[in-house]
């Protein structure tokens, strides 16, 4: 197979903005041509420490954020087609990991060529992801429940606010489109996981207020999960996103999701349909 035109940017903690210092801690590699994007973070937070110390950093939310990486770019890879979609996707990231620019690469074979990437510029072992994804946990739980004829996967849906195209990971119809999507609400500090929440809340509204011509009317249905006995951080994402006509089901509350989406109708339409509403 000739090689390809290939795209890599580095995924770097950046606990403060404003001095730009940062350790690397994952790549990401982009080939249009193979239809590739994915990336690798690292398993543990030794580079981190060496860089900025063990104290003042919150681990859990730093690991949340290079799952969320991975599993994002796991959704949106269908949108993902040229440089410039990954230049938007990069620009509209907001946490302490940045994405650097992406810089011009030759691939040969794209899986082989970042595992290559991060073990010369990252140098630990890759993070684990065959059971820690959360989008793949709710989908499991979603289908051995029976309902394959109930959910849509993987919806395409465009977000006014933004004015660009994201990836549902999945859906059902009652009365209004109603749009899944897992988040990570497991920050220890409540500010951190409200951020979060605001910025679902505002994705939220802009779904609810704006009928696609498609899908009609829409409702964003977010499954949270959050740290055990940790209520506050439950109420108050719940508040926030409440406001903002997004309904929340918390990971340890799914079955009552299950139960709704039991009782939806019956869904019938294809990934080619999805596909034909450009």
């Amino acid at each position: 197979m000739k090689p390809a035109q290939g795209y890599y940017s580095l995924i770097q903690y950046c606990p403060d903005l404003t001095r730009l210092e940062a350790a690397t801690v994952g790549v990401l590699l982009f080939c249009p041509e193979r239809e590739f994007l994915k990336a690798r973070t690292t398993r543990d937070n030794r580079r981190i420490q060496r860089f900025f110390g063990r104290e003042g950093h919150d681990w859990q939310q730093v690991n949340s954020f290079k799952r969320a990486i991975e599993e994002r770019l796991a959704v949106e890879q269908p949108h993902i087609q040229r440089l410039e979609d990954l230049d938007q996707f990069i620009a509209l990231r907001a946490n302490e990991l940045r994405i650097t620019p992406p810089r011009a690469i030759r691939v040969d074979d794209p899986e082989a060529d970042l595992a290559a990437l991060f073990c010369d510029i990252v140098g630990s072992e890759p993070r684990r992801t065959t059971s820690g994804s959360l989008v793949r946990h709710v989908g499991d739980r979603l289908l051995k429940a029976g309902l394959e004829k109930k959910i849509e996967r993987n919806v395409p849906v465009l977000v006014p606010v933004f004015g660009r195209p994201t990836t549902i990971p999945f859906a059902f119809q009652n009365g209004r489109f109603q749009l899944i999507q897992p988040v990570r609400f497991e920050a220890e500090k409540v500010e951190q996981s409200l951020n979060t929440a605001c910025r679902y809340a505002v994705e939220g509204r802009s779904l609810y207020e704006h009928r696609d011509a498609k899908l009609g009317d829409m409702k964003l249905v977010v499954v949270g999960k959050f740290r055990p006995k940790d209520t506050e951080t439950k109420e108050k994402v719940h508040r926030v996103l409440s406001e903002s006509s997004v309904d929340l089901f918390p990971l340890r509350e799914l079955d009552q999701l299950i139960e709704a989406i039991r009782a939806a109708k019956d869904l019938h339409a294809t990934a080619a349909q999805w596909a034909t509403s450009d």
